[in-house]
């Protein structure tokens, strides 16, 4: 009996140093088992290998196992199985012309142009290679999910996969009385703990969302409590930008929602109430956002920025390339007064995207997410007056939310190119498409460059 030789604490330890290989080893070979039990419906349905390849990419189990699986690239194999099971299926296979997967496609190829005249293109290629990869998972966003079946599937997995460490890092925090931060999986986007503020922030409309066409009170009141839960691992992260980011999101859902003054209400009862619930340090950091003057950290966000511009200035058209402004020896020979001495995150999506693009990389970018935003008001327009379409404007209103939240806390944070938010604007596209579809009877009319023959289509059912 390991557990009880010698002092108890010390045959604690050792039972649970006995004990994690072998939890290592059932983490993955149940990983693996779900991973087996997937691909059969990947061959069979390829929409199937999208839901998968966003829950790999958003959740990444592969960090959360200590195996032989650990750091494995599995949404390399389950894009790969996906693509050829689409090729060989009879789904569609044009990309349905919208602002926003042209603008998308236009910054892919200059940011590829952009990683070839890096100033350290051996650094810039990881994430050049990581960001092409998740411009295929957006463009297959809008290839696919074009029902509200599948559009319905696809928010439900964004929701689960990042709702995991909204509900684990929720009950984390009210079971350690919030004195410790919340961190996201290692080696990830969201390891950060500002970086996973936002990232649930983002999260939030489209659990809200779910929580509004759910059919069943039971899923209703179980995403209330998620939702819940995903405030408080916000709370938790201790991020200043998450809790700014939190306020832009509340202010603008009460301006797009019926339920406005409501959330006007709660918001000020919760900002009561907080002082006597989170720990003291958690207060002091928060109550140095009036401070940012004479903070340290405010202070090399600035230093980031400059040094941004200052490598933009030089080479405006492609910028510096991916990561340029973290390496120290770039930093140097763009060093001006208040600028960086030595590498560091940009900590700003406009200024990251800016220092590593140039200012016309920085224009395609915003103009992307400018169609994003269209995209939901094209929707609520078609939408307007029409029942059938009632989902869509719902969904339409939490993803403009969204977009809102990132961009606000975005200001402070080197996440342009993380995969949940690009899915997000990926949703507007798709969801523009489902409502543009005619109803049942009616004739789809079909833009002049599409126009083959003088005799329209008659439309079938939705779905």
């Amino acid at each position: 009996m390991i557990f009880w030789s010698g002092a108890p604490e010390s045959g604690l330890r050792a039972w649970a140093q006995e004990r994690k290989p072998r939890e290592a080893v059932i983490r993955d070979l149940l990983l693996l088992a779900i991973l087996f039990g997937i691909v059969p419906m990947i061959v069979r349905t390829p929409f199937v290998g999208l839901l998968a390849w966003i829950w790999v990419s958003l959740m990444n189990p592969n960090r959360e196992v200590h195996g032989f699986l650990q750091g494995a690239p599995l949404n390399l194999y389950l894009a790969a199985l996906t693509a050829i099971a689409w090729l060989a299926s009879r789904d569609r296979k044009a990309i349905t012309p919208n602002a926003f997967t042209i603008l998308l496609m236009v910054f892919a190829c200059w940011a590829t142009l952009s990683t070839y005249f890096a100033l350290d293109r051996e650094h810039a290629q990881p994430l050049w290679e990581r960001t092409m990869k998740t411009v295929i998972l957006t463009l297959a966003v809008t290839i696919l999910a074009n029902t509200r079946v599948r559009m319905q599937a696809v928010v439900w997995t964004i929701a689960v996969s990042l709702g995991y460490y909204a509900v684990k890092g929720g009950g984390f925090t009210l079971l350690g009385g919030g004195h410790s931060h919340v961190f996201g999986p290692e080696n990830t986007m969201i390891e950060d703990n500002n970086a996973l503020g936002l990232a649930l922030i983002v999260l939030l409309p489209l659990l809200n969302y779910l929580r509004l066409t759910s059919a069943r009170a039971l899923t209703r009141a179980g995403l209330l409590a998620a939702i819940g839960l995903t405030v408080v691992a916000i709370l938790g992260t201790y991020s200043r930008g998450a809790l700014v980011a939190l306020g832009a999101a509340g202010l603008i859902y009460s301006l797009r929602s019926r339920q406005g003054p409501l959330i006007l209400v709660a918001a000020v009862l919760a900002a009561l109430v907080l002082p006597s619930v989170m720990p003291e340090n958690w207060l002091e950091r928060m109550s140095s956002i009036q401070a940012v003057g004479d903070d340290d950290s405010f202070q090399g966000r600035l230093a980031a920025w400059r040094t941004s511009f200052n490598i933009a200035a030089a080479r405006p058209l492609l910028g510096g390339g991916f990561v340029a402004v973290e390496q120290t020896r770039v930093v140097q020979l763009f060093s001006s007064p208040g600028s960086l001495t030595r590498g560091r995150a940009a900590h700003s999506v406009y200024f990251q995207v800016l220092g590593e693009t140039g200012f016309a990389g920085l224009l395609i970018y915003l103009s992307m997410v400018g169609a994003a935003v269209v995209n939901t008001f094209r929707v609520l327009g078609i939408a307007r007056g029409r029942p059938d379409l009632a989902w869509t404007s719902q969904l339409a209103r939490m993803l403009q939310v969204s977009i809102c939240a990132f961009l606000a806390g975005g200001a402070a944070l080197s996440m342009a190119y993380y995969d949940g938010v690009l899915m997000v604007f990926a949703l507007t596209a798709a969801l523009l498409q489902i409502a543009r579809q005619p109803r049942e009877g009616e004739l789809e009319v079909q833009p002049a460059w599409r126009r083959s023959s003088p005799h329209p289509t008659v439309a079938g059912p939705l779905g």
